[in-house]
């Protein structure tokens, strides 16, 4: 459900004010004196996203005026097995989902476009909000800043966006496969220790925690901030199909509202395959199922979301007949708000927290694999800017936070509209034909009209 929350922002056509002064052309800005992290070591807790995006960004932007490049180490609590695509994500270049731009930043653009979904149908890939018969109720159009790029959003298997960082981020720092840094020791001499799930223990100048948003380093030095349940629960799997999947999911991705309480969500894998996700709103958590599981529960929630979704066209129908169930998943919606790095707020001097550890967001905000690579790639630039690492610290902070408190408030929002019924979703329902007005004409909103009340 990655695009949601940017749709329900182009729905609402609001202009939210995001502090977010990132100059990613800013070579001449930087400092041509050391950086602060010049012939430092650095640790990095996660190969996920954001960690990887961070060790690729500091390699690339690096200068020889800056000093001697960091030595950063990371370690990944995985084994080096990436397992198999249990979704896609949407990557773009909107004012609050500027993800597209890192990449290119790091130069690796051009590879994590020949994986993603939607290269073949370059100007045709379109998403946003479908009737329950399927038909369009607003596209999305993005809102792009002001750096031109090849493309104005894609989607790929996260899988596969992890691969290419992967492959990108090897190159230049050596990787621990199956070690997780678990927590932050005392330490007396200004260095950062840290407590390894092997049992040793490793010492560093900067920590960079990215290591979820189950983190245990925010366990060990925030242990109050949690993860807060956001209300919707969501079955899903993986559809696989003979030849392409049925349209417009071959190559379209979007939310479908069914008006009575229940959501579902639906987008292209690859040339064979769609993910979809049928969410509905709970009281409290349920208990979460993920793979491996056995034949018989995988076909006990298949059945169980074919109820769900009675109200759906057949077309979800055939989704969970095609359903792969070694796919099949239960997941519940949680988030966080982000904070920022100072004493007060029990972070210790060295450590950074980016991406899901700092302010994880549900798959309804659209924006998380957007805020991870920005995260990393901003804390890079700012070491790359500032002249000490309070600074740059600072001054990351300011461009982070206000971001991901966004993400979390857009997603809140999106939750409600996405999950509404009755007269809710009418006035809902309403609303969005009546921007279809102005953002696609009189003629084509009443094309709309027709087509959704089919």
């Amino acid at each position: 459900m990655e695009y949601i929350g940017k749709a329900c922002k182009t729905i609402a056509r609001e202009k939210d004010a995001i502090d977010d002064p990132t100059p990613y052309q800013t070579i001449q800005l930087r400092n041509s004196c050391p950086s602060p992290l010049a012939g430092k070591k650095i640790v990095v807790a996660g190969a996920g996203i954001a960690g990887l995006a961070f060790v690729i960004s500091i390699k690339t932007i690096w200068q020889r005026e800056m000093g001697v490049c960091p030595d950063i180490i990371l370690y990944e609590r995985e084994t080096g097995i990436l397992g198999r695509d249990g979704y896609s994500l949407s990557i773009r270049n909107d004012e609050t989902s500027a993800g597209l731009r890192p990449l290119q930043e790091m130069q690796i653009l051009d590879a994590i476009r020949e994986n993603s979904i939607t290269r073949k149908h370059v100007g045709r890939a379109r998403h946003g909000l479908w009737s329950s018969n399927w038909r369009r109720l607003v596209e999305v159009r993005d809102t792009v800043t002001s750096e031109k790029l090849p493309i104005e959003r894609m989607r790929i298997p996260r899988t596969k966006l992890r691969r290419v960082l992967l492959d990108a981020a090897e190159k230049h720092v050596q990787i621990i496969w199956g070690v997780a840094c678990t927590s932050v020791l005392d330490s007396s001499d200004g260095t950062v220790r840290i407590q390894l799930s092997n049992g040793h223990e490793d010492t560093c100048d900067f920590l960079v925690a990215a290591d979820g948003a189950n983190s245990k380093l925010r366990s060990s030095t925030r242990p109050s901030d949690g993860l807060t349940f956001a209300g919707p629960v969501s079955i899903s799997a993986v559809s696989r199909y003979k030849g392409s999947p049925p349209d417009p999911v071959d190559r379209d991705w979007g939310i479908i509202p069914s008006g009575q309480g229940v959501a579902l969500f639906v987008a292209p894998m690859d040339e064979q395959s769609a993910h979809w996700s049928l969410s509905y709103i709970a009281e409290a958590p349920r208990k979460e199922l993920r793979q491996p599981m056995s034949l018989i529960e995988s076909k006990r929630l298949l059945k169980e979301a074919r109820v769900l979704g009675a109200g759906l066209h057949e077309r979800f129908l055939n989704l969970v007949d095609k359903s792969d169930p070694a796919t099949v998943m239960v997941i519940n919606a949680m988030d966080k708000q982000p904070f920022a790095h100072n004493a007060r707020n029990g972070v210790p001097p060295g450590v950074v927290f980016i991406g899901d550890s700092n302010h994880a967001v549900s798959p309804f905000a659209g924006h998380g694999a957007n805020l991870a690579l920005k995260d990393g790639y901003d804390l890079a630039d700012c070491f790359c800017i500032a002249s000490s690492v309070e600074e740059a610290v600072k001054q990351y902070d300011g461009r982070s936070m206000s971001r991901a408190s966004y993400s979390v408030a857009k997603s809140h929002e999106c939750i409600t509209m996405a999950h509404s019924s009755g007269f809710t979703w009418a006035f809902y329902r309403l609303k969005l034909l009546l921007i279809s007005v102005v953002v696609y004409g009189s003629r084509l909103s009443m094309q709309l009209l027709r087509a959704s009340w089919e």
